[in-house]
């Protein structure tokens, strides 16, 4: 979703509610126990079926329709949902996420580490309390037909065909990865946010820690929180684990589930980056020690290239977002937030099978207004100020520019006054989030903000604040979407224009209020940006946004805007853009 990973006051939660836009499209859809090449829905389905300047929805259930079932949804799975959907070109075939209800994860009582509080153990060991659903992925046809899923069920290397790997992250040409014998995955970990490899063999998506210190309706990409990357074969049967951060954590004690931090004690090296003028989002890292940056807690939206973009022959890049630390007081975005990439290669294993691993790893990429290269930016020189928050959504269609949503150009471009008075707003004025775009394949990095405000290609209406301090700053833009034909354009979804408009003065009347609707704009900013979608009101608010594009087609996730500690998806929604 656009705004779920806000675990701390926006979350994607009710499956129930109506959308004046749903279209009858029922019938349930195939087989999902279809075989590992089995072919996922119509192959030949293209965004032509689809009208321009209509919604069609294509996956889950909404206003009495229901797209694309499966055929073996148990009804204790709740109602049929998915979102996040993500197109391969070359297998013309989806991946998406949806929450199956039947699928739980509790929570033990305990004292795992000196806060104390519950804890998430996966598999049958795991506890009762508060238990909740579980994120799995579906692969189907273009249009949503025949889902099947993968990680229903508990998967064992060595048992039906699956084989499970462990590769190691390296900064060079990655080690062969090792096979795991006897390996578990479970079906209640998390499995979110996926993302096609350029062939559509692989998937690329999160997966929860099988022990952590958050409930499991946190466990997952959303938050960025106790998540690893995996590679997962299209047929399902070879997993890899691409990461594991939890190895490189000073834990707070040896059984906690959870990191050391910065501020707590133990930390030798303490806050490093906390400055005079600035402390945030550095009081908020986790530790490290003297002189290194703060490792990663887990991963947020993984996303890859379109092509051959990895500077290690043959190979993709691999783009995502780091947590490196939870949140303190103040300006908040759950926990400061930093990029990383890799080349996403295809090597031999410890047992000869040709699957992915990571190499040419690099972390901790802030770009700036000031510092478009963003490196080593982590433990700034006094008076440097870097974003709370870098969230990774896609390429441009050349592979030339990495997609980021961030706040890294709040302090120069849309506020006044000084940081310290913006820091000092605290509270939900952190949502201000613009869609950027990073040059980092470029000698000279550049670092642009595609949604700032202009009277031309970007006209929005202040926000709802009776602040006129917070009023100019403007709305939250996120996630976006890069077309190239036939007509150039991206697409992004953004809380401007609303009626009633996103009143932001507090976190209650944000999150009553907040909403997202679907944009599109010409690449070049060279006509005014326009919605796409008015599924909001003042008596519902809806979460839409695009995820992908084919062609001229948008995919569209969309889910009711409610407070929630769950985080369950919506509907998705095919959407073809009229020529403009």
């Amino acid at each position: 979703s656009s705004s779920a990973m806000r675990a701390h006051w926006l979350v994607l939660g009710c499956l129930a509610c109506g959308s004046p836009h749903a279209v009858n499209d029922g019938g349930a859809g195939g087989d999902a126990t279809a075989g590992p090449d089995a072919s996922a829905g119509d192959a030949d389905a293209t965004s032509e079926v689809v009208p321009a300047g209509q919604l069609e929805l294509i996956v889950g259930a909404r206003d009495g329709s229901t797209a694309h079932a499966p055929a073996d949804w148990p009804v204790a799975a709740g109602p049929w949902n998915g979102k996040a959907a993500r197109f391969s070109p070359a297998r013309r075939q989806l991946v998406f996420e949806t929450t199956r209800l039947d699928i739980l994860g509790g929570q033990l009582a305990g004292t795992l580490d000196p806060a104390g509080g519950p804890y998430f153990v996966a598999g049958p060991q795991g506890g009762t309390l508060a238990p909740t659903g579980t994120s799995v992925l579906y692969v189907a046809g273009a249009d949503g037909a025949s889902p099947r899923c993968l990680g229903c069920t508990t998967i064992v290397d060595g048992q039906d065909g699956v084989a499970i790997y462990k590769a190691a992250l390296s900064a060079g040409a990655p080690p062969a990865p090792i096979r795991q014998p006897g390996a578990v995955i479970y079906a209640n970990q998390n499995k979110d946010l996926p993302f096609w490899d350029p062939s559509g063999a692989w998937i690329i998506a999160g997966v929860e820690l099988p022990r952590h210190g958050l409930p499991h309706a946190q466990g997952n990409s959303e938050v960025g929180g106790y998540v690893d990357l995996w590679a997962i074969s299209v047929d399902g049967k070879t997993w890899v684990q691409l990461t594991d951060f939890a190895a490189t954590w000073p834990a707070i004690n040896a059984t906690s589930g959870r990191p050391l931090q910065c501020a707590e004690a133990g930390c030798a090296a303490g806050c490093q980056g906390v400055i005079a003028t600035n402390s945030h989002p550095f009081a908020e890292y986790a530790c490290s020690a003297a002189g290194a940056p703060p490792p990663a807690v887990g991963v947020m939206r993984p996303v890859v290239s379109h092509g051959a973009a990895g500077g290690i022959a043959g190979s993709a890049k691999l783009a995502w977002s780091e947590r490196v630390g939870w949140a303190g007081t103040g300006y908040t975005w759950g926990g400061p937030l930093q990029a990383a990439t890799g080349d996403l290669v295809i090597v031999a294993a410890s047992d000869g099978r040709l699957v992915p691993a990571i190499g040419s790893y690099e972390r901790n990429l802030t770009p700036t207004p000031a510092g478009p290269a963003g490196r080593g930016l982590w433990k700034p020189a006094d008076g440097h100020v870097i974003g709370k928050g870098y969230e990774t959504w896609g390429f441009t269609a050349d592979d030339q520019q990495l997609l980021i949503a961030s706040d890294a150009f709040l302090f120069s471009d849309k506020l006044a006054s000084s940081p310290a008075s913006w820091q000092a707003l605290g509270g939900a004025t952190q949502a201000f989030i613009d869609v950027t775009a990073w040059s980092w394949r470029a000698a000279a990095p550049a670092y642009a903000d595609l949604t700032l405000h202009d009277p031309v290609a970007y006209p929005y209406a202040p926000n709802g604040s009776a602040s006129p301090l917070v009023a100019q700053l403007g709305h939250w833009e996120e996630p976006v979407v890069f077309a190239s034909a036939p007509t150039a354009f991206m697409a992004f979804a953004s809380s401007a224009n609303l009626s009633p408009a996103w009143n932001p003065d507090t976190s209650a009347s944000s999150a009553a209020s907040f909403a997202l609707e679907a944009w599109v704009m010409r690449g070049d900013r060279s006509a005014a940006a326009h919605p796409i979608t008015h599924l909001s009101s003042a008596q519902a608010r809806f979460l839409t946004y695009p995820t992908d594009v084919d062609a001229d087609t948008l995919y569209l996730s969309s889910a009711p805007q409610v407070a929630s500690p769950s985080n369950l998806p919506g509907v998705i929604y095919r959407y073809r853009v009229a020529p403009f």
